[in-house]
């Protein structure tokens, strides 16, 4: 089985926008075992268009269309697919009921081209739209490829996909079977790092498949089983991550595929019924300000100060850091805002003067951070950042959210990997 993916939009080839379609399906062709070796951008023309598809049909069992199903004049995406297979358009009647619904309720009189976008090909399969009104379709063939069209924007699309799609191939393709994936999240190691440390398994294992994927501040493994049902699928899975987390699992932090670190640390806080003040020399307030978004209980952080007014009981030789008295000075600002905010934990985060490395704008800092709870648990840490300052502080945030993760789990500190 040869799948083929097509993004269609002017906006695209002119670099207007970023395609995250085709890297978000082709991964999710990868999981389920259906090959796929050619993606392609093309603009919203209809001979272009009409010219991608040619070439596509001579080559894959699928061809899969992003984009071009609005109502604008240049969308033709879904016109051009009934051109080439011989098949009319007709209207979704559940759509249309929605879209007329919509405008009835804002008072605003649907223009003539707004039908276009509940038509889908006749013959195949109408795919809803939860946040949007383009309806998608899916066409089976006896003597060509299969046809499977989706709308451009991400946020249309990407439900369409996980939600109906998928189901929907695993019937038609994987021969009854079930898929399922499972997405595991680390912290303090690099993409290289992790991979070598897995590499046996990764090489030795058939089912489920493992593939890693680096993020801006994290790494990422997805496991992607197949069985003839969810739940033998998903033990596969979880047998497969405990063979894992014997190698990695110091850096482990959550499952899933829209999870984050700031997530995890929050709902530890909650379920612990901890509160947290900072202060944040470094980071002025940003651990504070990310955190915040990722809680429901607002009471849970006590405060915090972004300078040194928290150091007032130290004296001006204390306050000059250096690499002598970093771990002393960071402790004792923990302390004390634990003491003068009242918190359960205390955290401080500040650095060394930093030194140009001479590339660009990027320095060197050494950032120490310390925390301390109520039954007088005190963690220290350094860590050493050699990007642009901004990008500096950026990461710091990160490593204090996995170090209160660490606190409230009770888990060692370990070096960066």
């Amino acid at each position: 089985m040869k799948a083929e993916i097509i993004s269609v939009g002017t906006e695209l080839l002119l670099g207007q926008i970023t395609d995250t379609n085709r890297p978000y399906i082709a991964r999710a062709l990868h999981d389920m075992g259906i090959e796929s070796y050619h993606q392609s951008i093309v603009g919203g023309n209809a001979a272009d268009i009409l010219t991608t598809l040619r070439l596509a049909a001579h080559r894959s069992d699928l061809i899969i269309l992003i984009g071009g199903l609005g109502p604008a004049v240049d969308d033709l995406t879904k016109q051009v697919v009934s051109q080439f297979i011989n098949s009319s358009l007709i209207p979704d009647t559940e759509a249309l009921r929605k879209l007329k619904k919509w405008h009835d309720a804002v008072d605003v009189e649907m223009a003539d081209n707004n039908y276009r976008q509940v038509l889908f090909l006749e013959q195949g399969k109408p795919l809803k739209n939860d946040f949007g009104f383009a309806v998608g379709s899916f066409y089976q063939s006896n003597d060509g490829p299969d046809f499977l069209l989706m709308p451009g924007p991400p946020w249309e699309m990407v439900p369409m996909f996980d939600h109906y799609v998928v189901p929907l191939l695993e019937r038609q393709y994987l021969h009854g079977q079930v898929l399922n994936s499972l997405v595991m999240r680390y912290f303090g190691i690099g993409e290289s790092r992790l991979s070598q440390l897995i590499s046996d398994l990764m090489i030795s294992q058939t089912n489920p498949t493992m593939t890693t994927d680096a993020k801006k501040h994290e790494v990422t493994i997805r496991l992607t089983s197949k069985a003839s049902s969810e739940a033998i699928a998903e033990n596969l899975n979880q047998k497969a991550a405990a063979k894992i987390n014997t190698l990695v699992g110091d850096y482990f932090y959550g499952y899933g595929a829209h999870n984050s670190l700031e997530k995890v640390v929050a709902n530890l806080l909650e379920e612990n019924q901890q509160t947290i003040a900072m202060t944040e020399v470094f980071t002025r307030g940003l651990v504070q300000s990310t955190l915040q978004n990722a809680l429901s209980q607002t009471e849970t952080l006590a405060g915090g100060f972004n300078g040194m007014s928290a150091l007032l009981d130290l004296t001006d030789d204390e306050i000059e850091l250096s690499g002598d008295n970093g771990a002393q000075l960071v402790s004792r600002l923990a302390q004390l805002t634990q003491q003068r905010l009242g918190a359960d934990i205390g955290l401080a985060i500040l650095a060394e003067t930093p030194e140009s490395n001479g590339q660009h704008d990027y320095v060197n800092e050494k950032v120490w951070f310390g925390l301390v709870s109520h039954q007088e648990r005190l963690l220290v840490t350094s860590q050493s950042f050699a990007k642009d300052h901004q990008d500096n502080v950026e990461d710091a945030i990160f490593v204090a959210l996995d170090l209160i993760r660490r606190h409230l789990s009770q888990q060692n500190l370990v070096d960066r990997a």
